[in-house]
């Protein structure tokens, strides 16, 4: 396939071709490939696109693993799909895993055994990077389009094995939630072969109750767009259609009403001939627009929105991102969906603003010191924000609460890993320090306990400055004095209470930085 499309909006520059981009991706139910370019005028051109059948869904579900037949024939895509890299001179690549091959439990051993075979190590895609990426996405192709930087939004990533959704307000993510609900999981889940006249029948009750349960993380007020993305949702939208594919498409609710009582009455391998689909597609329309049937009732949407983009394009435009080094313009959603969950918690936002504004103050005054990096400032920032979460079970050891509810939530464009560090720095963020005792703690690397250990001093700094609640100290000045750091504020009011929570909570900074700090007004 040699096509030239559009590039989205802020994805490139022109003057800027370099060689090649590519991606593979092995999921569930195929490998694909896909090599592309951006040339001189900043227009994406796609250079070849391969598509492979896998059968590695029906082992997992079936029995849990993947075969070692199945595991082979991985490797042997995989070798092939390198050539293919080679023969174009492809030198910026990216190879993940997705979907329901995460939960094989010889996970690891698939991956050692595609290296031992291709000579390259596949990366699990997770699930919040994904949202990332797809989110991004969809922003560019949406940029300037149906008004989403000023409407509620529900915008749900359906997949075959799982599905995201995603809560929007005013076009910034409010919250998401991963569902183990996907198009051929669902039949599957049934047995496999159902016929088209039972399926709805059997999936129907089954959807509704997942989608009133993730209905109510959803803004009081009914959200006015319904966006979703995937191979199902794409073919839905381009069936029988006579105008040229357009980087967004739009079906109304009555039309989408129309084709579902269509699919409703046709079997998969009617669907795949009829419309030259897959046969893996075709086996997801129902099930896909059951889906969609009951999440269009969460919202006040009279159409659905589909962006014609895939996971692989979302990795391509971020490989690009990378190479031409823009910065990550996500950063902002994450902050934004941990300030819901925050609130979904009831947590006291403008103490929770002020001690991360000023964990990440002290953070910038001590890089010299700490030698972290930009990530490791998102980490305490986020873990000020969400420090305090724990007072939704109990004020009595809240911040062990903290860190069971921030260590079992979502966040958006945050690994697991990432979460489970969050999760410990808001732990330690009063009471004991870090111990060998602590279970969480020393299941961590050496690397990553040290790592929470300088952070929590930080946190603990910060949370200590605002011990009244009140916001009396939001700048500091900071200054190393041999031993001494010395926090100099501007601040109105008494900070009796400050100093006191000074006092309480600098010891960890002392054990860490060596360093007694000091609290004195301008």
């Amino acid at each position: 396939m040699n096509a030239k499309h559009a590039n989205p909006p802020g994805a490139s520059r022109p003057g800027q071709a370099e060689g090649p981009l590519a991606v593979i991706e092995i999921g569930a139910h195929t490998a694909r490939l896909q090599i592309s370019q951006v040339d001189a005028d900043g227009a994406w051109e796609s250079l070849e696109e391969v598509l492979l059948p896998m059968p590695l869904g029906h082992d997992i579900y079936r029995n849990g693993q993947i075969s070692a037949a199945h595991t082979r024939l991985t490797g042997e895509v995989v070798r092939d799909f390198m050539k293919v890299l080679r023969e174009y001179g492809v030198k910026t690549w990216k190879m993940v895993v997705t979907g329901a091959v995460h939960e094989a439990a010889n996970l690891d051993l698939l991956l050692e055994r595609v290296r031992d075979i291709s000579g390259v190590r596949p990366e699990l895609l997770e699930e919040s990077e994904e949202v990332r990426l797809l989110f991004l996405a969809i922003q560019d192709v949406l940029q300037g389009r149906h008004g989403l930087e000023n409407r509620n939004a529900v915008m749900c990533m359906i997949g075959p094995d799982i599905s995201q959704v995603l809560f929007l307000e005013k076009g910034h993510l409010r919250n998401n939630e991963t569902v183990r609900l996907g198009t051929l999981r669902l039949r599957e889940d049934l047995g496999g072969h159902v016929s088209a006249s039972r399926l709805r029948e059997l999936i129907d009750p089954f959807v509704a109750a997942v989608v009133n349960s993730v209905a109510r993380l959803s803004p009081k007020q009914k959200p006015e767009m319904f966006i979703a993305v995937g191979s199902a949702p794409r073919a839905l939208v381009e069936m029988d259609s006579r105008s040229p594919r357009q980087p967004v498409m739009v079906m109304s609710r009555r039309a989408f009403e129309t084709r579902f009582n269509q699919i409703a009455g046709t079997s998969p391998s009617q669907l795949a001939a009829r419309h030259q689909l897959p046969d893996y597609v075709a086996e997801s329309l129902e099930p896909c627009c059951n889906m969609l049937g009951h999440f269009f009732e969460i919202t006040a949407a009279d159409r659905l929105i589909v962006p014609m983009i895939s996971t692989r394009d979302a990795l391509l435009h971020d490989l690009w991102r990378e190479r031409t080094g823009q910065p990550d313009r996500f950063l902002p959603e994450i902050f934004s969906a941990a300030v819901h969950l925050g609130e979904k918690f009831g947590f006291d936002g403008a103490h929770a603003r002020a001690v991360a504004g000023l964990a990440g103050q002290l953070f910038d005054a001590l890089t010299d010191l700490h030698h972290m990096t930009p990530r490791d400032r998102l980490l305490l920032e986020l873990s000020g924000l969400l420090h305090d979460v724990g007072f939704f079970i109990s004020s009595r050891q809240h911040h062990k609460h903290s860190y069971y509810l921030i260590r079992n939530s979502e966040l958006p464009g945050v690994s697991p890993r990432e979460q489970e560090l969050i999760a410990l720095i808001s732990r330690y963020h009063r009471r004991a320090t870090p111990r060998a005792s602590h279970l969480e703690y020393m299941a961590q690397p050496p690397a990553g306990r040290v790592l929470v250990t300088k952070l929590a001093a930080l946190l603990r700094l910060a949370d200590a400055l605002d011990r009244s609640h009140r916001q009396r100290i939001r700048t500091i000045r900071v200054d190393q004095q041999e031993d001494r750091l010395v926090l100099t504020a501007s601040a109105p009011g008494d900070l009796t209470l400050e100093r006191l929570g000074l006092d309480r909570k600098a010891d960890l900074l002392k054990d860490v930085y060596g360093l007694k700090a000091v609290l004195e007004e301008a």
